[in-house]
């Protein structure tokens, strides 16, 4: 590659050009998933790329609004940003738009979102995700339904090696009540407890000089993980009102998603807190062997309609595509080194033409995907295998001269098998 064609391709940190190979798999990974969400009665919406800052900003937290990419409105002068998060969106459609319909509200959405990252931070600045939102309900049953239908995702899509964890923002508020007067400082811990950095935990309480009681409460967190004897271990912690109603809560969901025989895919941790401001209540995070992030996750936030002026109890999740990819390649069934990009190449003529585009049309109705090819004579049939081959194609279709009374032909072009069929019947032989 030349210097010059080097420069033409370069392109910004954090984004990607995706080639027909990725782009195939990716299409798949997206209609797989949405066809799981329309299973479960979620409708598709498409929130815009771009808002006004003084609008969605109601529903972001402070991070998310520092790492937005913003610009002004060259008609109005008002400061837009591209959507670095599409929850709040959803949750402003839900709250404005879409306010008279009954609940609960079932949403779906395939979007990119942006965010900026520094570029050594190794992360991506445009996140493909599909996700979905669940507008109404307040009970247990709907924290359920979130993570069964990740899990049900994720097994469609042949995925192994996956696990849920799930916690709870309540009960994490409660054991932090202390230090409610000091939002800042609170979350300094939060970060140590997500991190799992209990030396370093210690020492920044100590050097606040927080109560010893209080200190083990707080160190607590970071060793309540693992399956149902964590909740045994965490009714002992505390008796602060939230941490009594997060664990209830949180019980309730395990029990749920147990009894559907998900037990084996769940993972509880009161560690785990989300990096969103808005979750109230029950929190899971999506995480996956040989796979560096996390694949998505989500939660309930009971608050976030409120701030479009519609109080709403909500909870949702996110998965992002580009990691279940990597999760994919790693666990699921590779493909074989032959897989077809094209059924069919449609091999005839310049005589036959015209009954060479209305088979063509006929094989492409009926699902198959198929290029057609105009040959001055048909004589070297291997030749015409090699390219098939190069291009990923499964068969030849060879339509003859009509005068001469052959057959069509449907050649294999791997392994050279031919088969002679009559045109009247080759579509439903090719059904078989």
């Amino acid at each position: 590659m030349s210097f010059s064609t080097k420069v033409l391709t370069m392109i910004p940190k954090g984004v990607a050009t995706l080639l027909p190979e990725g782009t195939y798999r990716r299409r798949m990974i997206e209609r797989e998933i949405l066809s799981s969400f329309d299973r479960w009665a979620y409708q598709e919406v498409i929130p815009p790329i771009f808002e006004y800052l003084d609008v969605v900003a109601r529903g972001l937290g402070t991070e998310h609004l520092d790492n937005a990419y913003k610009f002004i409105d060259r008609a109005t002068g008002r400061i837009m940003l591209l959507r670095p998060d599409v929850t709040p969106q959803i949750a402003r459609i839900a709250a404005t738009l879409l306010e008279g319909e009954p609940r609960p509200l079932r949403l779906c959405y395939s979007a990119n979102v942006f965010r900026h990252e520094e570029e050594h931070a190794g992360r991506e600045r445009e996140i493909f995700q599909i996700g979905g939102e669940l507008i109404g309900p307040s009970d247990a049953e709907a924290d359920a339904e979130m993570i069964a239908l990740t899990i049900e995702i994720l097994l469609r899509l042949g995925l192994k090696g996956f696990r849920i964890i799930i916690g709870q923002m309540a009960f994490t508020q409660g054991i932090l009540s202390p230090f409610s007067a000091s939002p800042l400082f609170s979350q300094k811990i939060l970060h140590c407890v997500s991190k799992k950095e209990a030396s370093q935990l210690e020492r920044l309480l100590n050097e606040e000089q927080v109560d010893q009681k209080v200190q083990e409460q707080v160190l607590a967190l970071i060793d309540l993980l693992g399956g149902e004897e964590v909740f045994q271990k965490a009714e002992s912690l505390s008796r602060h009102p939230d941490c009594i109603a997060g664990l209830k809560r949180l019980r309730e969901v395990y029990a749920i998603l147990k009894a559907a025989g998900y037990e084996d895919h769940l993972l509880v941790d009161l560690g785990e807190v989300r990096g969103f401001d808005y979750y109230t209540g029950t929190i899971f995070e999506v995480l996956c062997d040989g796979v560096g992030s996390e694949l998505g996750g989500g939660g309930r936030y009971d608050n976030l309609l409120a701030c479009f002026g519609a109080p709403s109890p909500s909870t949702g999740f996110a998965l992002s595509i580009e990691q279940i990819q990597i999760a994919l390649a790693h666990h699921a069934t590779p493909p074989e080194n032959g897989q077809s990009r094209v059924d069919f190449l449609l091999l005839h003529t310049q005589k036959e033409r015209v009954r060479a585009m209305a088979l063509s049309a006929e094989l492409r109705e009926a699902g198959f995907r198929v290029i057609r090819k105009n040959a001055e004579k048909i004589v070297d049939i291997g030749s015409y295998r090699e390219e098939a081959r190069k291009q990923k194609i499964k068969k030849i279709l060879v339509v003859p001269e009509e005068k001469g009374g052959n057959l069509p032909q449907v050649i294999d072009s791997d392994n050279g098998e031919i088969r002679t069929q009559d045109q009247q019947d080759i579509l439903a032989w090719l059904r078989t």
